[in-house]
């Protein structure tokens, strides 16, 4: 499971977990999200991303903040077209390597503080998380 605590609000965090993987360049993986507020899940939701949005997250993530991905300028913002959770945006907070990251989707709209190794960290995880899924034919 690859989880992100805000450094602000106690409790308050994202956690992806892998429920499986199908693997190839055309598929994609069945994952679990879920938000929490004051250690309460508030959010709870089983979806699937195609691998090809999953390796994006990971670059976006565990190289934290990128700037180019696939020659496209990010500017703060990572999409894709999928339909849940397709958009990761990020802003600098006045504290140097402090960011305001959002999660949005066509039913979320989650947001989080948290610093850039904190966020690196977590696309570390989900990657190795990514990676040790259970394969499904």
């Amino acid at each position: 499971m690859a989880t992100l605590s805000d450094r602000e609000e106690k409790g308050t965090r994202a956690a992806f977990a892998f429920i499986s993987r199908i693997a190839g360049e055309d598929e994609g993986c069945q994952i679990n999200f879920k938000f929490f507020q004051a250690n309460r899940i508030i959010y709870d939701l089983n979806f699937g991303w195609t691998n090809m949005t999953i390796r994006n997250f990971i670059s976006v993530t565990a190289e934290f903040p990128l700037e180019y991905l696939n020659g496209f300028k990010l500017d703060g913002l990572f999409m894709s077209f999928e339909k849940h959770l397709y958009h990761l945006s990020w802003e600098q907070m006045d504290r140097k390597g402090i960011y305001q990251l959002r999660f949005y989707g066509s039913e979320q709209d989650f947001q989080l503080t948290a610093d850039k190794e904190s966020i690196r960290r977590f696309g570390s995880q989900f990657k190795q998380a990514w990676e040790e899924a259970p394969l499904v034919s």
